[in-house]
């Protein structure tokens, strides 16, 4: 089987990827033995090893590696390999610049020597899933520093970044927060395949929509079943079968466009939305096309559609959902988006929707689905960090703190530039033959 590691770096990483594997675990179905007993053994193994090692006893096994730095790792009931849980007793003061020069140094080689040992008990081994924070100091320093060597190691295979980054108007705890996002995503845009982007004011607009109070527990668990439902194709059998390469070929139309958002069809989570919203295809695609469910605060109407992977999970029709993606690219290539100002259209001669069902429900929700986009409207993240980073940058505000630690003025400069480069990139391809229009699909 085409096996993945999970490597989870810091403490959002972590925290997250707790809550990730209870979902696993509970859609593996490893959690009930009576339901296990009356299914395809052999269908399960196949499915399961994935992400999965240790089959054959009672209690697998997650492929999976936890680092952190000057705490503890958090407790859960899943049991963990631990040979590959790492506590180190540092503290990164949300610097890049020491978790980088100084704790990788000494770190970096036990890391790489558990991670060479669960990829020699893999068939077929296709990539790295990392979970991270590029807001403080150990995600986006391990991360930076993790991927490079990895891509030195095992260049042939896919590592897909799921990572926190800065919110667009929301303040964030840590002060160097930009500066941070910034020295990480140089590095990253050289050494990963897959960005995926989430923020806490988006995931506060999501759960507040649905009447729940934000609570960094509950963010979790949104993030976490996003992930799961987006890694379903790999694990389960449906229409396609699906890996990290083939994501990534279908997601990623030119090099350096290679950043993506995540939305949920969140509304059977709400008591009203249950008793009065029928839960369809049609809702389904509106929803997880909306900017209203996407997990980072940017708004689709500002930008144009690239590409987009829909994982639904459940009884649903091919036949409608062929339907409204037929429907909603015509709409693209003849109207402005929801009769917004701003157009909103797909780029020229690009496939742009890759869909994947499968017939298997997720946890109790008769319908289920999750989405990756790919849109120049990611340019406004990249802006609004771009703008918090001068306001720092040019005052050389806690410079001084990087530069103790062997950061390089010259690496603040390079990362921005390559952050504004990538926001042109971005830009010009929002600019290409933009058209007119009022149409509204809905």
């Amino acid at each position: 089987m085409r096996e993945i590691l999970v490597l989870q770096l810091g403490g959002f990483g972590n925290k997250m990827g707790v809550k990730f594997w209870e979902e696993m675990l509970k859609d593996s179905e490893f959690g009930n033995d009576n339901e296990q007993g009356n299914q395809n053994n052999k269908l399960l193994l196949n499915t399961s090893n994935i992400v999965y090692y240790n089959l054959h006893e009672k209690k697998p096994l997650p492929r999976c590696i936890q680092v952190d730095l000057g705490q503890d790792l958090p407790y859960s009931n899943i049991d963990f390999n631990p040979c590959n849980q790492f506590s180190f007793n540092y503290s990164s003061g949300n610097n890049f610049g020491f978790v980088k020069n100084h704790c990788s140094n000494e770190i970096i080689d036990i890391l790489i020597d558990s991670i060479r040992q669960e990829i020699e008990k893999c068939d077929s081994f296709q990539g790295f899933q990392i979970f991270a924070s590029i807001i403080g100091g150990t995600g986006s320093g391990l991360s930076a520093v993790l991927s490079q060597k990895l891509k030195d190691e095992y260049n042939s295979v896919i590592t897909q970044c799921n990572l926190l980054v800065p919110s667009i108007k929301q303040n964030d705890t840590c002060v160097v927060s930009p500066y941070n996002a910034f020295l990480a995503l140089n590095q990253l845009m050289e050494s990963t395949q897959q960005l995926i982007f989430f923020d806490n004011q988006g995931l506060k607009q999501n759960l507040s929509r649905l009447g729940i109070q934000f609570d960094y527990d509950d963010a979790n668990l949104h993030v976490a079943q996003t992930i799961c439902c987006n890694s379903s194709p790999f694990r389960n059998p449906g229409d396609i079968n699906s890996s990290l390469r083939k994501l990534s070929t279908n997601l990623v139309p030119f090099p350096e466009l290679k950043l993506f958002t995540c939305s949920q069809s969140n509304n059977q989570f709400s008591d009203y939305y249950q008793e009065y919203l029928k839960m369809d295809e049609y809702q389904i695609f509106k929803e997880l096309m909306s900017s209203d469910h996407n997990q980072a605060s940017i708004d689709y109407t500002h930008g144009r559609f690239l590409t987009a992977a829909l994982s639904l999970r459940g009884k649903i029709s091919n036949k409608q959902i062929d339907k409204y993606n037929s429907l909603f690219q015509q709409y693209l290539e003849n109207s402005t988006y929801y009769s917004r100002a701003q157009k909103a259209k797909k780029i020229n001669g690009v496939n742009m929707f890759f869909t994947n069902i499968c017939k298997k429900p997720l946890s109790n929700y008769e319908f289920f689905g999750s989405s990756i986009i790919n849109s120049t409207s990611i340019a406004e993240q990249l802006n609004s960090l771009d703008e918090k980073f001068n306001k720092m940058h040019i005052r050389k505000c806690y410079m001084y703190k990087y530069t103790q630690e062997g950061i390089e003025e010259d690496e603040f400069i390079e990362a921005k530039s390559r952050v504004e480069d990538i926001c042109r990139y971005y830009e010009d391809k929002y600019n290409e033959d933009v058209g007119e229009g009022h149409e509204n699909w809905e």
